[in-house]
């Protein structure tokens, strides 16, 4: 037993010193060296279906940054080691969308390449990336036609078709971000002056709502062929609408506008019934009594010989627009007079005491007075005695004028009499008279009866009474 261990250990010996024999030459004839491979791309493997890498933009078209490497390997490997032998890969395994931090993986393109990476041998050694999910969905096809036709042509209709058949979608697909924000795939065709049918294959190209385009989605079909019709008209004219209104809105109200769309209609027929067409009327619209706009879809009658142009409505919206009466009504109504600043003292009279008062106004306004009593001022104030012609001034509420100038009033003032002077004694009677009194006899006094009883009272209140105001609904001005 120990001679077969002696055995092991000498033969674990001898091999020992072989290896460090081995070692040691092989290091000091063919030492380990440090070769750097700059600007090496990158390479992304094993990325998930349904996934995409996309950039901050969320565009497909990802460049990568480029990777610095340093290895480790012998002098003999060194001399045969190319950059073709190197790559830098991105191991995207598993990954979803969203943004992962992806180490840097250095691996050999050669199965006889060997190297070793030393510590910070890869710079990055990690890269951000960002997937998205790749989705699917359909948009409308948006053809845009400009140009215009010669006189006397028209264009119908246009057809789209794709694949052998009608088309009006296509699908988009690509990373959702880009994909959600196309709105439809549109199309130009341009028939300037064209004067036979337009056909021709358009390229599609993805928009969003504005009408810019959107860049990493696909569309499928790429291509659609769009036929458009072009024929000449022959005996076209356009003429204007004209609506029939019946009846009257109601009381105190009027027609302000009537509006009509579309106001223009294009009609075809023989040249004789066109020229005669001057307009085309519509069936009779009601208005009786309306005291708001009324709008109503009514048919339109066409002139004898004549119809519609293709496309053309055979119906048109009437809007008629009311509002109350904005002009003026007249009435004359009388207007009781009084005065205001008169002095103190003064006797007045005023001639006449009612006047009669030519008033403009809406039928409502107007019409509000019937059961009022309205005054017309008289100022004096500053006068003396004498006698004047003066403007009245009336008092009106809101909504009422006075038409033309104000009637006038003659105004007299006047002093109060004066009392008469006092009569001398009566002579003494002898004694025994028959006129003989015992007693003082009554003094004779002047008192003023001649004066009128208006003259005497302080205020020249009038006592006419004021004429009642008319019930019956005033007429409008002419």
């Amino acid at each position: 037993m120990t001679s077969l261990r002696s055995t092991l250990l000498r033969v674990l010996l001898a091999v020992g010193l072989a290896f460090a024999l081995w070692a040691f030459v092989s290091f000091s004839q063919n030492p380990e060296e440090l070769v750097s491979f700059p600007d090496v791309p990158l390479q992304v493997t094993n990325l998930s279906p349904g996934v995409v890498l996309v950039d901050s933009n969320g565009l497909p078209n990802v460049v990568l940054p480029s990777i610095d490497i340093t290895l480790r390997t012998d002098r003999v490997q060194r001399t045969n080691l190319r950059p073709v032998d190197v790559r830098a890969v991105l191991d995207l395994t598993g990954l979803g969308a969203g943004e992962h931090s992806v180490p840097v993986n250095v691996q050999p393109t050669r199965s006889s390449v060997s190297f070793g990476v030393p510590d910070g041998g890869v710079d990055p050694d990690a890269v951000v990336v960002r997937l998205e999910q790749v989705i699917t969905r359909e948009v409308p096809i948006n053809l845009q036609i400009t140009g215009n036709l010669p006189f006397s042509f028209e264009r119908g209709e246009p057809r789209i078709t794709a694949s052998g058949g009608p088309a009006d979608r296509v699908l988009v697909s690509g990373p959702q971000s880009r994909v959600e924000r196309v709105a439809s795939a549109q199309a130009l065709a341009n028939i300037e002056q064209l004067r036979a049918n337009y056909s021709a294959p358009l390229t599609l190209a993805p928009v969003d709502e504005s009408g810019r385009p959107v860049e990493g989605v696909a569309l499928t079909p790429e291509q659609i062929s769009v036929l458009i019709p072009i024929r000449s008209v022959v005996g076209l004219k356009l003429v204007p609408v004209e609506p029939q209104i019946v009846g009257l809105p109601g009381a105190g109200y009027e027609v302000v506008a009537v509006e009509v769309e579309p106001p223009l209609i294009s009609i075809t027929g023989s040249s004789g019934p066109l020229d005669n067409a001057e307009v085309i009327r519509t069936e009779p619209l009601a208005i009786s009594g309306i005291e708001r706009d009324l709008v109503r879809d009514i048919a339109l009658i066409f002139p004898s010989g004549t119809s519609p142009r293709e496309g053309e409505p055979e119906r048109v919206r009437v809007t008629v627009r009311v509002a109350p009466l904005a002009r003026a009504f007249q009435v004359q109504l009388p207007a009781q007079v009084t005065l205001t600043g008169l002095g103190n003292g003064l006797l007045v009279s005023t001639n006449p005491t009612v006047v009669p008062l030519s008033l403009a106004g809406s039928t409502t306004t107007l019409a509000a007075l019937g059961g009022t009593t309205l005054r017309a001022t008289v100022d004096v104030a500053g006068l003396g005695p004498g006698t004047y012609t003066l403007p009245v001034a009336p008092d009106l509420p809101v909504g009422v004028e006075l038409v033309g100038d104000p009637p006038t009033v003659t105004v007299t003032l006047r002093n109060p009499p004066t009392a008469a002077p006092t009569a001398a004694p009566p002579a003494p009677t002898a004694p025994g008279s028959p006129s003989a009194t015992l007693g003082p006899s009554p003094q004779a006094t002047d008192t003023p009866e001649a004066e009128s009883t208006a003259d005497t009272e302080p205020a020249a209140t009038p006592t006419t009474e004021p004429a009642p105001a008319p019930t019956a609904e005033p007429s409008p001005t002419p």
